[in-house]
């Protein structure tokens, strides 16, 4: 796609190959693309679409070279009144019908939307002398194309503005606790946590008592059958960085039934029904309700929240049926009616720890069941002898 740089094919619009869409690539059969300069000139609507096709075209594991104006340098170099074109950078040098920008950029906004199109961002790129690469406005960004379900890390780094809070009962889980003490420790996130029944009068009074103080920025909610470890806490820090999220939780399976914790908006206040297989490289789902696993909360937006945070409503007809409002429930409806921006994030998958009961099958196979199913239900019928 840089059709000055030797052992590359030329994909020019001006010969009638328009990048947006590599017509005639096969899927994964392409090695390398490098897009120097080229990304800019396209509509910014559809920068997210057009990654996702040249990440269509990769292999697993195939460099995206990709170089565009730098507009965070172009606006300090015009402050400093920098000998730059700034001009032409921002806005295209204009010598024909296309050579003009549509789109800007700096390293957070490529970054976000190299990670949301399938791509993991793995350092930068010298340029070269023969095309735009080398102006020093120029941001160099190269990129490998993940394989589908892979998850990005986060290096694991102090984040000492944030705390942790949970709600437990008096008897818990070892293996949460364990994950409790070597995932925060070297975070240097403290931890505070409040036993009793009424969990949600403990809750609300732990995130009071850390929003009230004025010291964090995140209050994290961790639930005491969640497992997770350091790298899932620094991808929610980054991700509800990136795109200024008031809650962002990961995804975790409920318990005794094999869904998530989540309700996905589908923009207009429904839940999503299914899900093209590019959207798990997206950063961030909006949803209709969050759970509080592992769930990152902004201390400030809870300052602004009008309590109680949490109390549950009964039915309209007094009963605690289908159509009872919970205490975490309300938390979430109330957050929504306060025009919070809530999300999940499909890299940070976290575990439920719950209890099973494991029987052989016919074959002597390992197979688990649900406490509630057993309960409902009772053993699995080969477990029962012939009648």
């Amino acid at each position: 796609m840089d059709r000055c740089t030797a052992g590359f094919e030329p994909w020019d619009i001006a010969q009638g190959r328009d990048a947006r869409a590599l017509v005639g690539i096969p899927d994964g059969s392409l090695e390398v693309v490098k897009a120097s300069h080229v990304l800019e000139h396209i509509p910014h609507r559809e920068t997210l679409a057009v990654l996702r096709e040249w990440n269509r075209a990769l292999r697993v594991g195939g460099t995206l070279l990709v170089a565009v104006p730098d507009f965070d340098r172009c606006v300090d170099a015009y402050a400093r009144g920098v000998a730059w074109p700034v001009e032409q950078y921002i806005m295209g040098g204009q010598t024909d019908a296309n050579d003009f920008h549509a789109a800007i950029f700096n390293r957070q906004k490529l970054t976000d939307a190299l990670a949301s199109a399938g791509f993991e961002v793995v350092g930068d790129w010298a340029g070269d002398s023969n095309s735009c690469s080398s102006l020093p406005v120029s941001l160099n960004i190269r990129a490998v194309k993940r394989a589908a379900g892979v998850l990005r890390r986060a290096p694991v780094r102090p984040l000492p503005d944030m705390h942790a809070v949970m709600s437990m009962p008096r008897l818990a889980w070892t293996e949460n606790m364990g994950c409790c003490y070597t995932a925060l420790g070297p975070l240097h996130i403290p931890f505070v946590r409040s036993i009793g029944v009424f969990w949600g009068q403990c809750l609300q009074r732990l995130f009071q008592q850390i929003s009230d103080g004025g010291q964090f920025k995140y209050v994290l909610a961790i639930d005491y059958d969640t497992i997770f470890d350091a790298h899932d806490v620094c991808m929610l820090r980054d991700i509800a960085d990136r795109h200024e999220l008031d809650v962002l939780c990961p995804l975790q399976i409920g318990r005794d039934r094999n869904q998530l914790l989540a309700k996905i908006d589908d923009g207009t206040g429904l839940p999503v029904s299914e899900l093209a297989v590019e959207r798990l490289a997206d950063d961030h789902w909006p949803v209709l309700h969050g759970h509080f696993g592992l769930t990152l909360i902004r201390c400030d937006r809870l300052r602004e929240l009008p309590m109680p945070w949490f109390i549950g409503h009964a039915g309209a007809k007094g009963d605690w049926g289908n159509d009872r409002v919970d205490d975490d429930v309300h938390f979430w409806k109330h957050a929504k009616a306060a025009g919070w921006k809530i999300s999940t994030t499909p890299q940070v998958r976290v575990g439920h720890l719950q209890v099973v009961a494991s029987w052989p099958d016919r074959n002597l196979n390992c197979v688990h069941q649900f406490m509630h199913d057993y309960h409902t239900n009772g053993k699995p019928d080969w477990t029962l002898p012939p009648t």
